[in-house]
C-alpha cells in the first residue's frame, strides 16, 4: 500500500512538472500575416474629369498653359490634406510619361513635392512676379513663385530655357 501511495504521488508530481514545464515555455509568435512586397501608400490625390470639377473641389481656379513641352493631353487633380490644406494640380503627360505638371495653393510654401538638388538657382522678375528657377545644365525644371496669396510650382521633367519657363509662369494663374 505504501509503495502504491509513493508511486501515485511520484506520477502526480512528474505529471504537475511536465504539465508546468509546457506552461512556462516561452510563447510562440503568433502565425504572423506575410507581408506584402507591394503594399502602397494610398494616392492623396482625386482625379476630376475637367478642370471646372477640379476647380469646384479645390475651392479656387487654376488657370495653365495649353501645353507644355508639345503635351496638351492632361489630367486635373486636387489633394485635401487633414489639415484643410488643398493644392490643385493640372499635369501634362501620362503617369508613365509625365512631361509636366502646374501646381496651385493658398499660402506661399513650397508645394513643388520636388527634392531635388539642383546645380543652379535663380531668382527672376517675370510679370512683376519674383520667380525662383532650379535646374541643371542651363535648362530649368522647377520654378515656384507666390502671387495674390498663393503659392505656384511648375514642374517640367525635361528641362526648358529660362525664356520658355518666363512665357509659361506668364500664362499660369
Amino acid at each position: 500500500m505504501k509503495k502504491l501511495l509513493i508511486f501515485t504521488l511520484t506520477a502526480a508530481m512528474l505529471l504537475s512538472l511536465a504539465a508546468c514545464a509546457q506552461s512556462a515555455a516561452p510563447d510562440t509568435p503568433a502565425q504572423e500575416e506575410p507581408v506584402s512586397d507591394n503594399a502602397q501608400i494610398p494616392n492623396p490625390w482625386t482625379d476630376y474629369e475637367t478642370a471646372a470639377d477640379a476647380a469646384a473641389a479645390a475651392g479656387f481656379d487654376l488657370t495653365a498653359p495649353e501645353e507644355i513641352s508639345g503635351c496638351s493631353e492632361k489630367t486635373w487633380h486636387v489633394m485635401k490634406g487633414e489639415d484643410g490644406d488643398v493644392i490643385f494640380e493640372v499635369t501634362y503627360g501620362s503617369d508613365e510619361a509625365r512631361a509636366a505638371s502646374v501646381r496651385k495653393a493658398p499660402g506661399a510654401d513650397d508645394i513643388s513635392g520636388d527634392y531635388n538638388d539642383y546645380a543652379e538657382t535663380e531668382t527672376l522678375d517675370v510679370t512683376g512676379r519674383s520667380v525662383t528657377m532650379k535646374g541643371n545644365d542651363g535648362l530649368v525644371h522647377l520654378a515656384l513663385w507666390t502671387d495674390g496669396g498663393y503659392s505656384y510650382a511648375l514642374n517640367v521633367t525635361a528641362g526648358l530655357s529660362q525664356s520658355d519657363i518666363a512665357a509659361l509662369v506668364a500664362e499660369i494663374q
